[in-house]
């Protein structure tokens, strides 16, 4: 396999990228890398609320997301809830003390997407998530 998609594959180039967009960020708040993921993930999939979601949908360790979660509810930045419906899930709720963050992270996303994609016409980009959707279908179907 070219060395260029294996790279792409494995996300390692990618997170090296987030940790170096949100470098102050991080230092700032004393948060991870995970931390930040956590945060935006809640934000960005406001149905879903669990930290099996993020598990799930980010493919990340459960230990790490635990960690991350048990950090984010002692800063403040995240309150674990209840529903009465079903007391067997936990679901997690962005509390507001995490705004300032949130919203210097999606900033801060946003740059950084504009710029991986400079030079790439929209069209181009709607293939990539065609081709992405499809290798991530296969990749699931390999793993049955």
């Amino acid at each position: 396999m070219d060395d260029k998609l294996e790279l792409l594959f494995s996300g390692q180039q990618y997170k090296k990228l987030q940790e170096f967009c949100y470098e102050d960020l991080l230092e700032r708040y004393d948060l991870s890398i995970v931390d930040i993921r956590v945060l935006l993930f809640l934000c960005e999939h406001e149905s879903l609320d669990t930290a099996k979601d993020i598990v799930k949908m980010r493919y990340m360790a459960k230990s790490y997301v635990s960690k991350s979660v048990d950090k984010l509810i002692e800063k403040g930045f995240l309150e674990r809830k209840h529903m009465q419906e079903d007391r067997r899930y936990i679901h997690l709720q962005v509390k507001e003390e995490a705004l300032p963050v949130v919203d210097a992270a999606l900033k801060r996303k946003q740059d950084m997407m504009r710029q991986i994609f400079q030079g790439i016409t929209a069209e181009q980009i709607e293939v990539l998530k065609q081709i992405a959707i499809r290798v991530s279908e296969n990749i699931a179907g390999m793993m049955k």
